[in-house]
């Protein structure tokens, strides 16, 4: 193994270093969950007017100073933060506001966000006076889009398109220069990756490096454009930008799934495929029943349909829809109006409740043809501006009308129906200076590794500006004069030389410009959690390349072949698996992937079920093969080239050197079911294991809630009762010894909602121990020593009071056995807490699984 470590380099784990700076979505939960309970229920006497007490609430700089008697916020310190205490409403202390105490839910976020450190926007400048606003007349993205002429450059050589023309500029203008084109079989893999989402195959590469015609990489690029796994690459892209789930999110008076999400996703993928012009593209998903009569297109309105339901709130499903149009196609922050006026962009409250009456004169109607669709009401909302956001206190009348800041002094009231029809037209006329500019952005960030605009989903006046604005708006208008065609788009960038860059940086590039803004260089690009996960099946000779049909479970099973975009996603309980690898959150709009190192990433391609699976079925693949061929292919099916002569005989080697694995059980002693407890609470009368592991957490299948066994399911912290006392959930943990045991732990209930759950421990042979009842709070389950002997198990049994409602719990033990002779042997359940035991690996397997560690098979190039 050691001879093969300067060659298979593994995957750095990497702690992310701590941010000072809140993160997007930490600003983003401020803006959305913090900002307007302070706008309504502190501004009144603490803001930039008013000083009660000395206290400004309207900057973090303001709560840490305090007011006359000192600081009202330590950031990260609950305890410590006096605004939390006069936020409790104790009748011995101060009361905030003094009106009534806050919701549970707001000061849950509170509550969250101290925890969290307080983040507050690092741009956000606290007001002195009321001075005067930015002047966003001149701000760059509201400005019409250009047709830019490109620059002359002293290197005419270099250029091929007018895209490497404005790059080339640029680097001429800073004394810098482009790199060399990479070599032909990166720029393939390149290319495949960022088209299909696919590796090339070493035949594919060899057929390439073969082909000296001279439009050899021209005819590449066709024919993935023309492959259907394009559409299912770029469909997948659009999917973060819709917040696309299988599920609702948490609602209980309903059924949580949404049973024909499958079908917006697979009019996304066909949209890309047949190259849907984009602004149609757009106001399918807005009003596809007021612009097309195929029954497929209804099922392009699940892009405002399919977001997250907030306990059927209409309001907050309203602002879900206004925030994934407004941000995910203009790339303006409308929802931060809700409450008040944007802060910094020209957005006024009234312009929210214009576009928050559209949506409110919208139905779902549950018949077919699509339960995807919106139909108009037939008698439109005429709606009011809801003043601090409180939907009652209602203020003025508002016209159903499109943003100022983009329709300026043409803009006039909608008249036909909801006004859906007209916001479509709106948001994907080419006059809009902000729609082309997103798309243009968003297409180049994914093909270069990085956009033009860091912040793809806010061009507002605090947005970064464009590192190329004229090549912005080249690419934006190129994208309208060509019918807002995607695939002209993606073709014109791929095809330039500034995509054919080596991603190699020079010493001096990163002198003169580290963050490599200029693009001297190509940007290194790793795998995507989709890429990475179907480049694994496709090692394996596993992969489905079956197109569309409905969502699939892949995170708990080893067996699950289809590509990723197919996942089903379950918005409420998101496999661990999806955020180690940074998939986009479904419960909001996603501006980007972003993407982390952390030890999870390497700890689940090294143990997870799934990749060992692909690591078996990849050595399997040429098992009957000579050692020498047999090495040869599997560095063919992993990295598309043979082996040097070096890495060939230190993959001898490590076969030689490997040991046979060893068939111990290497099970940690827990358990996880189901079961009923007899009347006198002494035994359960049956144990049965739940069948379903999804990734981070056993279940009754893919879903929740199964139909079999409801809602049962157990995780590492806890997990949510059965739908009846005989489907009481149940963690059993085998007595490994003779010995003497105690048990301590913690029982939480975390919610006002329902009667509680009920847990107990029981002893095999002994009965029950212990019984705790929990109804929003915490309950110490704490059992001294006693006898056990080994064999025995103890079962931390859980179960419904008596209704079946807001039943999720959670539950950690630490079990402690004093064994004569031996010591002591401790079992915690969370830090325990796994799925199936997979089967290990023999010395051929395991080299397979080296090459699939490899950063070499995790990056593009």
């Amino acid at each position: 193994m050691r001879a093969l470590i300067p060659r298979f380099v593994i995957l750095a784990i990497l702690t992310p270093a701590a941010l000072s700076a809140a993160t997007p979505e930490q600003e983003e939960f401020f803006e959305k969950k913090i900002r307007p309970v302070l706008v309504e229920s502190c501004y009144e006497c603490h803001s930039s007017k008013k000083q009660q007490a000395g206290l400004r609430v309207d900057h973090i700089d303001f709560l840490k100073k305090g007011s006359e008697n000192g600081p009202v916020l330590k950031p990260g310190d609950l305890a410590g933060s006096r605004i939390w205490e006069v936020l409790q409403h104790d009748p011995l202390d101060t009361q905030m506001p003094p009106d009534s105490k806050l919701d549970a839910a707001v000061l849950a976020d509170i509550k969250r966000w101290i925890e969290m450190g307080a983040p507050w926007p690092a741009s956000d400048v606290p007001a002195t006076t009321e001075g005067a606003a930015v002047d966003w007349t001149q701000h760059w993205a509201f400005q019409p889009i250009g047709r830019p002429q490109p620059p002359e450059t002293r290197n005419t050589a270099w250029p091929r398109t007018q895209i490497d023309r404005f790059v080339l500029a640029k680097l001429e203008a800073s004394g810098m220069r482009p790199s060399d084109e990479t070599d032909r079989a990166t720029l393939l893999r390149r290319l495949k990756y960022d088209l299909l989402g696919l590796p090339p195959s070493f035949e594919e590469i060899q057929a390439f490096l073969a082909d000296e015609s001279p439009d050899a990489y021209e005819k590449r690029v066709e024919s993935y454009l023309n492959a259907p796994q394009f559409g299912e690459r770029w469909g997948r892209h659009w999917l973060d930008v819709a917040r696309y789930a299988d599920t609702k999110g948490y609602v209980f008076t309903e059924d949580r799934n949404y049973y024909d999400a499958w079908r917006f996703r697979d009019w996304v993928i066909a949209a890309f495929n047949n190259d849907l012009p984009y602004d149609r593209f757009i106001k399918l998903q807005i009003a596809a029943d007021q612009f097309s009569e195929a029954p497929d297109d209804l099922h392009a309105m699940g892009f405002l349909t399919l977001g997250r339901r907030f306990i059927n709130n209409k309001n907050d499903i309203i602002d879900d829809r206004i925030d994934v149009m407004s941000r995910g196609l203009m790339g303006l922050t409308v929802t931060c109006a809700r409450c008040h006026d944007h802060k910094f962009d020209p957005i006024p409250t009234a312009d929210y409740y214009s576009l928050y009456g559209v949506f409110d004169s919208c139905d779902e109607p549950k018949n077919e043809p699509s339960t995807l669709r919106l139909v108009d009401k037939e008698r439109p909302s005429e709606p009011r501006v809801f003043l601090r956001g409180n939907a009652r206190n209602g203020g003025p009348r508002v016209p159903r009308q499109f943003l100022e800041v983009v329709a300026r002094e043409d803009r006039k009231p909608f008249t036909q129906g909801s006004g859906r029809k007209e916001l479509a037209e709106a948001v994907a006329n080419g006059d809009n200076p902000l729609t082309a500019r997103v798309w243009a952005n968003r297409v180049w960030g994914h093909l270069i590794g990085r956009e033009l605009v860091r912040t793809p989903s806010d061009f507002g006046v605090r947005s970064d500006p464009p590192t190329h604005p004229e090549l912005l708006d080249s690419l934006a208008g190129r994208l309208i004069d060509s019918g807002w065609s995607t695939k002209t788009l993606i073709r014109e960038i791929v095809l330039s030389n500034t995509y054919r860059q080596s991603s190699r940086m020079t010493p001096d590039d990163e002198a003169r410009d580290p963050e490599n803004l200029l693009l001297a260089h190509m940007n290194r690009k790793r795998a995507d959690f989709e890429s990475l996960r179907d480049s694994l099946l496709a090692a394996a000779g596993n992969l489905d390349l079956t197109l569309g049909g409905k969502s699939v479970e892949i995170s708990g099973s080893s067996t699950a072949n289809r590509r990723t975009v197919y996942a089903f996603i379950d918005r409420q309980n998101l496999p661990e698996v999806f955020r180690v690898f940074d998939l986009a959150s479904p419960d909001t709009h996603a501006p980007r992937r972003y993407e982390t190192s952390v030890p999870q990433q390497a700890l689940y391609l090294m143990n997870s079920p799934f990749a060992l699976a692909q690591a078996q079925k990849l050595s399997a693949r040429y098992e009957a093969l000579e050692p020498a061929d047999r090495v040869r292919e599997l560095f063919r099916a992993v990295y598309a080239r043979d082996p040097s002569s070096d890495e060939a005989a230190a993959a001898k080697d490590f076969i030689d050197a490997a040991p046979e694995p060893e068939s111990a059980d290497i099970a940690s002693g827990w358990e996880y079911g189901y079961g009923a407890v007899d009347p006198d609470a002494s035994k359960l009368t049956s144990f049965t294991p739940l069948p379903h592991f999804t990734g981070s957490a056993w279940q009754g299948g893919p879903q929740l809630p199964d139909d079999g066994l409801g809602w049962a399911m157990l995780n590492s912290a806890g997990g949510h009762v059965g739908n009846d006392l005989q489907h009481a959930v149940v963690r059993r943990w085998s007595v490994p010894a003779d010995g003497r045991l105690a048990i301590r732990g913690e029982l939480r209930h975390n919610t006002d909602q329902g009667d509680g759950v009920r847990g107990r421990i029981l002893i095999s042979g002994d009965g029950q121990r212990g019984v705790w009842e929990v109804q929003n709070r915490r309950q110490r389950t704490i059992l001294s020593g006693f006898d056990v002997r080994a064999g025995d198990t103890i079962e931390f049994v859980t179960d419904l009071k008596g209704n079946l409602n807001h039943d999720s719990f959670e539950w950690k033990v630490r079990l402690t056995l004093d064994v004569a002779g031996v010591g002591i042997v401790e079992s915690s359940s969370d830090r325990e807490f796994a799925g199936p035991t997979p089967l290990p690996l023999k010395p051929w397997d395991q080299l397979a699984q080296t090459l699939l560690l490899s950063n070499e098979f995790q990056f593009i190039d």
